[in-house]
């Protein structure tokens, strides 16, 4: 039986869920090497590999940037491997390449030209084609069932993302520009909490905007969903480091039956005119007084999420060794 490893920085125990993780790079990406397609295979999670030997694919996972205790040991265990003359599966969703960090470092120490990268959009493709040939777009599924098309005339929003996404958020918040009474509800990490504790006092929160913090999970998400009436995803395309995302909360907020404002990054184009352009003022600003008025372009949206079904992105990942 063949062997997969997926290296990831943390410490995974044999036969750990790892499901439930709140990282999406692991969740959404490796996570699907644990479905049925894969069962004749062994695969295994972690940060270190312990016989090098006896893995017969390598699977690379989304380097973690506060470990610098890694990249040694990751480039080394990349040697060794590409020196048994066996193949690597980079996933790289994020483009840290050319940039002064420590994920940049640890990528331009072990990329090589002949390993096959595994990007979740178009755009992060296109940033690499100029130095790689082996490059398979393979983008992110959804993890819930898609629910029916929810009809509120209610102001009543949520936003879910990354920590790294709060900026472009507290933004927003700062020019909310909305004269009726709005809720907010806003689900991120403990980290994100943290940062919200930190840059509360940098937040000018318009009186007519009602917020509520909370724990990001997908119980906590689904549950929240019932009580809103649309989905909010702000960003920026001229953000190096975002304008390269999947699509995965695009289409995980319309698999919730909502409407959805958000950023017109490359990879959500194929939703376009099915999500209010949040950058544009008077667009958003209909958005927030009756986000219903939106609902039939949830239900166009949704025939093309049953694409991205875990089911279905497995296959992808299983035809790149197959």
């Amino acid at each position: 039986m063949k062997s997969i490893h997926w290296l990831v920085p943390y410490q995974i125990n044999h036969n750990q869920d790892i499901s439930n993780k709140n990282v999406a790079s692991i969740r959404l990406r490796a996570g699907l090497f644990n479905l049925p397609c894969f069962n004749d295979f062994t695969v295994s999670f972690n940060e270190n590999i312990y016989d090098i030997d006896e893995i017969d694919y390598l699977f690379v996972g989304k380097f973690a940037g506060n470990r610098e205790d890694l990249v040694n040991t990751w480039v080394e265990i990349i040697n060794l491997h590409r020196g048994n003359g066996k193949k690597i599966f980079f996933d790289y969703t994020d483009h840290h390449l050319d940039k002064d960090t420590l994920a940049g470092q640890f990528y331009r120490a072990s990329l090589n030209s002949n390993d096959q990268i595994i990007t979740s959009s178009e755009k992060l493709k296109n940033h690499l084609s100029p130095n790689f040939k082996n490059i398979t777009i393979i983008e992110d599924p959804i993890e819930i069932q898609i629910e029916k098309v929810k009809k509120s005339k209610e102001s009543s929003f949520l936003f879910f993302g990354h920590h790294t996404n709060l900026k472009y958020l507290f933004n927003l918040i700062n020019n909310w520009n909305s004269k009726i009474q709005s809720n907010l509800i806003i689900q991120t990490s403990e980290e994100g909490m943290d940062e919200i504790r930190n840059q509360s006092q940098h937040i000018s929160k318009p009186s007519n905007l009602n917020i509520q913090f909370q724990l990001w999970s997908i119980e906590n998400m689904l549950k929240a969903s019932t009580n809103v009436s649309g989905i909010i995803i702000p960003g920026d395309i001229s953000d190096d480091r975002k304008n390269g995302v999947s699509h995965n909360r695009l289409i995980t907020a319309f698999a919730l039956g909502l409407p959805v404002a958000a950023t017109r990054y490359q990879s959500y184009l194929e939703f376009d005119h099915q999500f209010v352009d949040i950058d544009n003022q008077t667009e958003f600003e209909n958005f927030l007084q009756n986000p219903s008025l939106y609902s039939s372009r949830v239900e166009m949206a949704q025939k093309k999420v049953k694409n991205y079904t875990q089911e279905n992105i497995a296959k992808k990942w299983f035809n790149l060794i197959k």
